[in-house]
């Protein structure tokens, strides 16, 4: 009942936004849309029970509205399910009455991406405006109480103070948010911002072996310690009983690189239809074989436009690669892998997309002066 306040509350606000930035009705039609399939993947094509997460983010997110800030019960799930719903519990929206009312919040995030990128010009390439609003796994999880898209929220904008602005007043305060909510996803951020920095030469190539020996010699050990233990507690979460996770073999360092490539390409494929069948997965199979495509079309241009050696460039090639390989060795469940693949692969698209339509009009420009 509560939440058809909450639906007046953004049309107004959708309403607003429109008229200020202009946006054309096209788009405007398919966030209208993308707002309705709220309702559609909630308890229509989908049980709300088949995320069961979302209610821990429901119950956290009312307790806050009730001003029970340290209700035993917030933090039965963790400190980073508490904090999330914090998040959704101070949001700005009339009601939390139901999973609808923070799947309304996680829409409204995916709009205020989509007004920040209108307004920044990113959306002067048509193929990043139409990938914003058709990519599936986007529109899903954006349609859903998880706290996923509070992760790319976040993640979205740090990427952008990073490498664009490079405003680092913004990055640190993006950087403590995502520290509480998703630390691992800043670790992949810092450590590929870091391994862009090196340039590709032999003095470089020199300095980062030397930094890389230390870290492997002095604290190796409890990184790869810490990894199986994180893999452990994945392979029990896949519904595998104690005495079968005992039977997982612990990896190595070298283990990790030996399998980097198939790693990379599990995560980017999974789930796979000839190990999970069903409509769902096989849809999803095709949106990961069509996102494999783009990436590879996006290498293509990368090296045609000279745009390998761009920092900002090997900063997100680092972000794919070292993501897709550490979760492809921690993860095991498919739905989990989705889940936490999304935000990667659209940051890495929207902003490889950028930089590479730059570089063409940049690539035009020249062209013209020539003639």
């Amino acid at each position: 009942m509560f939440d058809i306040f909450n639906i007046f509350y953004i049309l107004i606000v959708f309403l607003i936004v429109r008229r200020l930035y202009k946006i054309k009705y096209i788009y405007f039609l398919f966030l209208l849309v993308h707002l309705f399939s709220i309702f559609l993947f909630n308890g229509f094509l989908f049980e709300s029970s088949y995320m069961p997460d979302q209610f821990k983010y429901l119950e956290v997110a009312q307790n806050i509205r009730n001003f029970d800030f340290f209700d035993e019960n917030n933090f039965s799930s963790g400190m980073t399910v508490y904090l999330s719903g914090v998040f959704f519990g101070l949001f700005p929206i009339p009601f939390i009455s139901s999973l609808y009312s923070i799947a309304m919040i996680n829409f409204m995030l995916y709009l205020i991406i989509f007004v920040f990128m209108y307004n920044k010009d990113f959306f002067n390439s048509k193929f990043i405006i139409w990938f914003y609003i058709l990519y599936p796994s986007l529109w899903f999880y954006s349609s859903l109480s998880l706290r996923d898209m509070l992760i790319f929220f976040i993640m979205f904008y740090l990427v952008y103070y990073l490498i664009i602005k490079m405003n680092y007043y913004y990055c640190l305060v993006f950087s403590l948010c995502l520290w509480y909510i998703k630390f691992q996803n800043l670790a992949f951020i810092l450590s590929s911002f870091i391994i862009s920095l090196f340039k590709l030469k032999l003095i470089y190539f020199i300095i980062f072996v030397t930094l890389f020996l230390i870290f492997y010699f002095g604290y190796g050990d409890i990184l790869v310690e810490k990894i199986n233990e994180i893999r452990y507690l994945f392979y029990l979460e896949q519904r595998f009983t104690v005495l079968d996770a005992n039977k997982l073999i612990p990896i190595t360092f070298f283990d990790m690189l030996i399998h980097a490539p198939y790693n990379f390409l599990l995560i980017l494929f999974k789930p796979l239809i000839w190990e999970e069948y069903g409509i769902f997965q096989i849809f999803q199979f095709i949106e990961n074989s069509t996102i494999f495509v783009i990436i590879l079309y996006i290498v293509y241009l990368k090296i045609k436009f000279r745009l390998w050696n761009s920092r900002e460039v090997k900063f997100l090639n680092y972000l794919l690669i070292i993501s897709t390989v550490i979760y492809g060795t921690v993860l095991f469940n498919s739905g989990t892998i989705v889940r936490y693949k999304f935000p990667i692969i659209t940051i890495y698209i929207i902003y490889s997309w950028y930089f590479i339509y730059q570089a063409k009009q940049l690539h035009k420009e020249n062209k013209q002066c020539v003639e």
